[in-house]
């Protein structure tokens, strides 16, 4: 569902062989770009990715390894007479921090393509349908930091076999009791546990902890 390219993942100082911090998700032909370092548009072309239908980024946070590839990126985008309207999300912090970027270089509102700012607080940020993304908040030094999780809908196969001899047709009918089989407890009947968590659950909720506890750089979960 999900595919991640990675185009930079060294810290405050890149490297020759990594590149500031920048990972590209691709999903249900919507494309966005996870914090924006230098250097992140060659990194772009570099990965054959290129700049087709990318028009939101995320930023986890504001310090400059993570958003001064914007002004680059955005004046090629200009360059190439790109009139798609480009969405920043990030933390206010980060948000000021890169609007006044922006405006150093171009004036306030000048930016070479139209931009869009929005916000980030705890939850839901986009809703595309095949695929959500939420964010939650991080402690990561003097920032308003945050992760991303993108989340796909549960999906269920159905029995071909148990279907047809419960006299199901095969067709549409099959395809519309998919979607209500995804979200149903899949619990054996002679489940005993009584819904309480098992192992598995159990150390998904303590990953979930740590992760709520700190992170150093981008954070993108991707299920």
């Amino acid at each position: 569902m999900f595919a991640l390219t990675f185009l930079g993942t060294s810290a405050s100082v890149p490297s020759a062989e990594r590149n500031h911090p920048a990972l590209l998700v691709e999903a249900a032909g919507k494309r966005i770009l996870i914090d924006c370092g230098e250097g992140a548009q060659r990194q772009l072309l570099r990965s054959g990715a290129g700049f087709r239908r990318l028009d939101r980024i995320l930023l986890t946070h504001a310090h400059l390894d993570h958003v001064l590839g914007i002004p680059g990126l955005f004046s090629t985008l200009g360059l190439r007479q790109s009139s798609d309207v480009m969405t920043i999300h990030g933390g206010p912090g980060t948000l000021d921090i890169v609007i006044r970027m922006l405006a150093g270089l171009w004036g306030a509102g000048r930016a070479p393509i139209p931009v869009e700012f929005a916000a980030l607080t705890e939850g839901q940020v986009i809703d595309a349908g095949d695929f959500t993304i939420d964010c939650f908040p991080v402690r990561h030094r003097d920032t308003d930091s945050f992760g991303f999780v993108f989340q796909s809908p549960a999906r269920r196969h159905l029995l071909s076999d148990r279907l047809a001899s419960l006299g199901v047709p095969d067709g549409p009918l099959r395809g519309e009791l998919a979607p209500r089989t995804a979200g149903r407890d899949r619990r054996r009947p002679d489940d005993r546990s009584g819904g309480r968590p098992g192992a598995a659950e159990r150390r998904q909720e303590a990953r979930r902890d740590r992760r709520h506890r700190g992170h150093r750089g981008a954070v993108a979960i991707c299920r």
